[in-house]
């Protein structure tokens, strides 16, 4: 799964692992993306300091045709924790 901050990707991620991204303070846009398929976007604003952790899931819902092939833009699960 690749990790996108603000249009770029800063990494990827394996089944179940863990990754931190240093950034500055400051209003950021996350997603991830799996082959053709990715989350919708999540805004934050991060204060100095501010840790926060988001985790990325392939969902149920993202097995349907629907959200592989309709909606694949939102077949993944990201979410703030």
């Amino acid at each position: 799964m690749k990790v996108e901050i603000d249009g770029q990707i800063v990494g990827r991620l394996e089944r179940g692992a863990s990754q931190s991204f240093d950034v500055a303070p400051g209003p950021y846009v996350v997603r991830v993306h799996l082959d053709w398929r990715s989350s919708l976007p999540i805004h934050v604003d991060l204060d100095d300091d501010e840790t926060i952790t988001l985790e990325a899931a392939v969902g149920e819902r993202s097995s349907t045709f629907r959200a592989r092939f309709l909606r694949p833009k939102a077949a993944l699960d990201l979410r703030l924790v």
